[in-house]
């Protein structure tokens, strides 16, 4: 009987009902991993720190991993006439990439007089450092993971996520001169250098490869395969966003329960919301003025709403290992996009019955 009831589950209608049920209870599912983070850290640590052995000696950290399995399934589940759709409106792109960097830097521009506004100089020290990083940073990958669960978009969201990451080199660092009165010259150039070394074969490796591997699995799979296949690239997906967000918020919720003073950690979390909710906000005012379709929408709305920590995380960790503030927006920014992410999810879900 055991063994009947496995075969069940793993059946295509079996795949179905499991991904169905964790894409209707993810937001939940995504609450508990934090909850989960704070309590059993350990393991969290040891996923973020593992790293697999290349042919070669050369080592990669297995959440680079994760996030090709991520490109791989979205790729994977793209619908062709997407691509046509995108191809014939190339100003969607274009408008959706200078909103992903615009947006979050007029944000610090915002912010920027508040905090000395509030008189705490030395408990929001470094904070402006880290907001002004996360807003300089390209698309997360990840937003293609949500995009494909939710049915949006995915040639377009890879598009955003590929672009940006190449435009990087040259958007990062002149989004960082806009708010320069945060950074000092020399870590604009770090950042500089930085950029530019994860937009060259890191690049290549973990974006570009695991996109045409995906796009070229499903051409030669045909559409009737992918079509019965889906429910597995739904599940892993998710199963992947929370292995991820488990992994960064271990060190996120640790970092939190170590001593920091209450004011830091809400002024902290209430510039990594603002991230999430402009850019939420900039993708539904475009589809309103432009009359853009729900599937480009909900694209718009993970990819604006959802920047490239995991690379600002690296940036930080790399020459602000003396600034645990700034580490600590970045952070709680990853925590608070994933959030923005599930409610979006759960209204999409809602407002289709």
């Amino acid at each position: 009987m055991a063994s009947t009831d496995s075969s069940h589950n793993a059946s295509p209608a079996g795949i179905a009902v499991w991904a169905h049920w964790l894409h209707r209870y993810f937001l939940a599912a995504l609450l508990a991993t934090y909850a989960l983070s704070g309590l059993l850290p350990g393991p969290g640590a040891a996923i973020r720190e593992f790293s697999v052995t290349f042919p070669g000696g050369h080592q990669e950290r297995v959440s680079m991993l994760l996030l090709a399995v991520l490109l791989f399934c979205a790729a994977a589940v793209i619908q062709w006439s997407q691509i046509r759709d995108l191809l014939e409106r190339p100003w969607v792109v274009v408008v959706g990439l200078l909103t992903a960097w615009l947006g979050p830097a007029l944000v610090v521009l915002a912010f920027s007089p508040l905090l000395p506004w509030l008189d705490l100089h030395d408990a929001t020290a470094g904070m402006m450092v880290g907001f002004a990083l996360v807003a300089a940073m390209p698309v997360a990958n990840s937003s293609a993971g949500w995009t494909q669960n939710a049915g949006g978009n995915v040639a377009l969201s890879l598009s955003l996520i590929v672009l940006s990451i190449l435009l990087s080199p040259i958007a990062t660092p002149n989004v960082l001169n806009l708010m320069g009165w945060a950074l000092s010259r020399s870590d604009v150039e770090r950042i500089e250098t930085l950029v530019t070394q994860f937009s060259g074969w890191k690049f290549i490796l973990w974006v570009i490869l695991p996109s045409l591997a995906g796009a070229a699995a499903a051409w030669l799979a045909g559409h009737r395969r992918i079509a019965r296949a889906k429910p597995w690239f739904r599940l892993i997906t998710l199963v992947t966003i929370l292995v991820l967000n488990y992994a960064n918020a271990s060190l996120a919720i640790a970092q939190i329960w170590t001593g920091e003073r209450f004011v830091v950690i809400l002024i902290a979390a209430i510039m990594a919301a603002a991230v999430s909710i402009v850019g939420i906000a900039l993708a539904s005012l475009q589809a309103r003025i432009f009359g853009l379709t729900r599937s480009t929408w909900i694209t718009l709305a993970f990819g604006l709403s959802m920047k490239h920590t995991g690379l600002a995380l690296v940036l930080a960790g790399s020459f602000l290992q003396d600034q645990p503030r700034v580490i600590l927006v970045v952070l709680l920014t990853t925590l608070a996009q994933h959030i923005a992410a599930g409610a979006i999810d759960l209204y999409i879900q809602h407002a289709r019955k």
